[in-house]
């Protein structure tokens, strides 16, 4: 069933196995939602939900994860990012899934794909992109400052939506929707620490030519606990429904132990069969 509600899908890296297993477990009982929302790891759970991929993503990382040229440390001998991003949209033969442009294109979900515009440190939104167009905003709504470089977009330079908007439910409210389902990476009480003097220092000297940019990353912790308190309000109040991985198994950034990969993704599963009749009452009233 098609809802009138936004979905809004959390970043994390790995961590995004988590929401992988909760949108597959929406596309076992045919929950879709007029929006669809995600930002970094967030947007490729998001984009293979829209088009209707039971069990893709879950299958690139634990069967690819541990592929040197998806990710690696090496790369950074050769100059590379130690995150391929390129790897998810190439064909690697008969046990590969690739991205099923054709049904995301049929689908009657509107997606937004979030980044973070590198000049200005701004928010930018890609609506249902098509093409190499799709490939690019992906890449760039995924690319982590200091491990890898900004992708071109039509927005110009941009890297990780997470750094200006963690969890863009205030672009599901600019779309017009006030019932809106997060899907979290971090566990409801989870806070971010403030930026270390350290970390000040290594976006001053790595974005020096887009110093709004360093500003924006630096204050990353302030915003992103200003979001976790306005999530919990509005859930605590009823108005939004909310996931969050509470007493899971912990992952890594770059998590390279499948087994745990694995398992997150079946408690996400787990836990959205668990909530799925509250979830669907809130979508009904």
């Amino acid at each position: 069933m098609l809802y009138n509600a936004a979905l809004v899908l959390e970043g994390g890296a790995m961590r995004g196995q988590y929401s992988t297993g909760i949108t597959d477990a929406f596309l076992a009982h045919h929950i879709e939602f007029r929006s669809v929302i995600g930002v970094s790891a967030g947007a490729l759970c998001g984009v293979q939900y829209v088009a209707k991929q039971y069990g893709r993503m879950v299958h690139v990382n634990t069967h690819y994860r541990k592929d040197k040229d998806y990710i690696s440390f090496r790369h950074l001998f050769k100059h590379q990012d130690i995150l391929n991003l390129d790897f998810l949209f190439q064909d690697h033969g008969w046990d590969w899934h690739n991205l099923d442009e054709r049904a995301y294109q049929r689908s009657a979900s509107n997606f937004t794909i979030v980044a973070t515009q590198v000049s200005s440190g701004r928010t930018v939104t890609f609506e249902k992109p098509t093409g190499q167009e799709l490939e690019d905003d992906l890449k760039a709504s995924c690319s982590m400052p200091f491990i890898m470089e900004p992708q071109m977009t039509s927005k110009g330079a941009c890297l990780d939506g997470g750094v200006a908007d963690s969890i863009p439910y205030d672009v599901a409210q600019a779309q017009g929707y006030d019932k809106i389902v997060i899907v979290r990476t971090r566990p409801r009480d989870y806070r971010k620490k403030p930026s270390s003097r350290l970390v000040r220092q290594v976006y001053h000297r790595t974005f020096k030519d887009a110093p709004r940019f360093a500003e924006v990353g630096i204050q990353r912790p302030e915003m992103y606990n200003r979001q976790v308190e306005m999530v919990n309000k509005m859930t605590d109040q009823g108005k939004w429904f909310t996931f969050s991985p509470e007493n899971m198994v912990k992952v890594g950034r770059l998590e390279n132990n499948t087994d745990k990969l694995a398992e997150l993704y079946h408690q996400g599963q787990q836990q959205a069969e668990e909530l799925l009749p509250l979830l669907t009452d809130y979508l009904a009233k």
